[in-house]
Formats: C-alpha cells, sequence, structure tokens
C-alpha cells in the first residue's frame, strides 16, 4: 500500500520521511506517535466526537509547545553566531583579557 500523498502541487518535490526528518528531534517525532496513539485509541474506544476532539486538541497543544521550546533553544544557540557574522564590529560579550 503507497502512503504517500499525491503531488498535488506543481513543483512538488519529494521530501525524506518524517521519521528521517525528526531523528534530531526525538522528543517531537516521540510525541507525533503519541498524537497518532491518541487517535487510534479514540476510534478503537468509539469515543464520542466532542472526546475525541478534546484528547486530539490537547495532544496538538503540547506539541505546539515543544516545538516551540525546541526553536526557542535553537534560536538561542545560533543567536551570538549570526551576530557575529551580520555585525563584525561588535563586541563579545564576556570577561576582559589582560
Amino acid at each position: 500500500m503507497n502512503d504517500e500523498l499525491p503531488n498535488s502541487k506543481p513543483g512538488f518535490t519529494s521530501r525524506p520521511p518524517l521519521e528521517q526528518r525528526l531523528a534530531h528531534r526525538p522528543d517531537v517525532l516521540a510525541r507525533l506517535h503519541e498524537l497518532a496513539d491518541t487517535l487510534e485509541q479514540s476510534v478503537g474506544d468509539h469515543a464520542t466526537a466532542d472526546l475525541a476532539e478534546a484528547r486530539v486538541s490537547a495532544q496538538v497543544r503540547q506539541l505546539a509547545r515543544e516545538v516551540l521550546e525546541q526553536w526557542a533553544r535553537e534560536a538561542n544557540d545560533h543567536a551570538p553566531a549570526q551576530v557575529r557574522t551580520r555585525h563584525r564590529e561588535a563586541i563579545p560579550y564576556g570577561k576582559k583579557k589582560r
């Protein structure tokens, strides 16, 4: 069975599988698996639409929080290098050397 979606957009290039793209972000990948588990559980236990929505919404909010936290950490890690390349005259913050 082909699980890939058809290329509906012109100029669409194929992307690596999601598992491969998120290999260096295991927390995000784990959260996506939990989201899929929640969906399967809701179908399996014949949950009402309201209950399924509440379950999935909670998982999506948690995913969004974790993705944004990871983005902030990565952006913070890259900030000093970006300042040095964009503003070469900037003086690095740190202890003065004698």
